[in-house]
């Protein structure tokens, strides 16, 4: 009986080995997809979206400006003109960036309020650090 146990023990073993063998196969088999898999997905996000850089060429339908924007080393966006420094000012107090509407805004309801005179007109600035004052 125990040659009987024994010879039954080690049929079953290059049995038992083959299934394991498989096995192994299979989880390094998912574990190759998985990497390839997670590669092409990282990819994808270093990728720029297909029309990021290309302006949109659809006018607008108040007859109004289109408006390109692309990457740029510096960017300045001027507010004005206005006729007089006092309703840059007036301007200022009840911009969305000072106001706004919540949720979104106010955007800087601490900022100061400044203007200064561009080519015979007058620009609204409003900025929240000191330091701002400077550009002015």
């Amino acid at each position: 009986i125990l040659a009987q146990a024994v010879l039954s023990s080690s049929t079953s073993l290059p049995v038992k080995n083959e299934a394991l063998s498989q096995h192994n196969m299979t989880a390094v088999s998912i574990v190759a997809l998985t990497a390839l898999v997670m590669q092409a997905s990282a990819t994808l996000l270093r990728t720029p979206h297909g029309n990021a850089s290309t302006p949109a060429l659809v006018a607008p339908k108040n007859g109004g400006e289109i408006m390109h924007f692309a990457q740029k080393q510096m960017m300045e966006v001027k507010l004005g003109p206005f006729e007089t420094a006092s309703d840059a000012c007036s301007y200022c107090f009840t911009s969305f960036t000072k106001e706004g509407v919540p949720p979104a805004g106010p955007v800087a309801p601490a900022c100061v309020c400044m203007s200064y005179p561009d080519g015979g007109a007058h620009t609204m600035f409003c900025a929240t650090p000191p330091s701002a004052a400077k550009f002015v």
